[in-house]
């Protein structure tokens, strides 16, 4: 599959979540990714729906469940691959659905088709440049440790600016605007 890219792999996978006074990472990561690397999510004119085929609203936050997943141009295995994700917990946007296939749009803003067991419901938001996890809400708050461009972590629920956050056992509140994948989606109307 010479067609096959590697996704994320370059710089994600050399990334983690260290204590704060822990040593330096063997790999660094940048300190912040190129400008424009993280595509926003725009809610303008989007259409929210249930899907039929899942029950749930479309768009919707997502995370990949394994080490390696194919993303593929189109909702079946007919379809040639795009993107090769290695990376567990990635977050991504459910965008449209069929019955086993869900197209999925990554951070980068690239949409590819991939298997709804490929899909976990664990809601994860991706760093976008280097910060801090503080254990509360404030810039004022003591460190619970680093991250760097590129890291997972588990979100668990946003407030203001902030956003609770856990990684390798380490739990506080990271800066909103360092994340991506903590922007609500635009909710789906109720069914009359």
């Amino acid at each position: 599959m010479s067609e096959n890219r590697i996704r994320f792999a370059a710089f994600l996978l050399c990334t983690q979540v260290c204590a704060a006074s822990g040593p330096a990472l063997a790999q660094q990561a940048p300190q912040s990714l190129p400008a424009g690397s993280f595509e926003s999510y725009a809610s303008e004119g989007v259409q929210v729906r249930v899907s039929d085929f899942s029950g749930m609203p479309v768009p919707r936050y997502s995370s990949l469940r394994y080490d390696k997943v194919n993303g593929r141009a189109g909702p079946s295995r007919d379809y040639p691959v795009q993107w090769m994700y290695e990376r567990q917990g990635l977050p991504v946007i459910i965008v449209r659905e069929s019955q086993d296939w869900r197209k999925i749009r990554d951070p980068l803003g690239d949409e590819v088709w991939v298997n709804k067991s490929q899909l976990a419901g664990a809601r994860t938001v991706i760093t976008t440049e280097e910060g801090v996890i503080r254990r509360e809400a404030s810039a004022k708050s003591a460190v619970a440790a680093s991250f760097g461009a590129g890291a997972v972590l588990q979100l668990t629920e946003c407030k203001g600016g902030w956003c609770r956050v856990e990684a390798e056992g380490r739990k506080g509140w990271a800066l909103k605007s360092h994340l991506w994948g903590a922007d609500p989606l635009p909710s789906a109307a109720p069914a009359n």
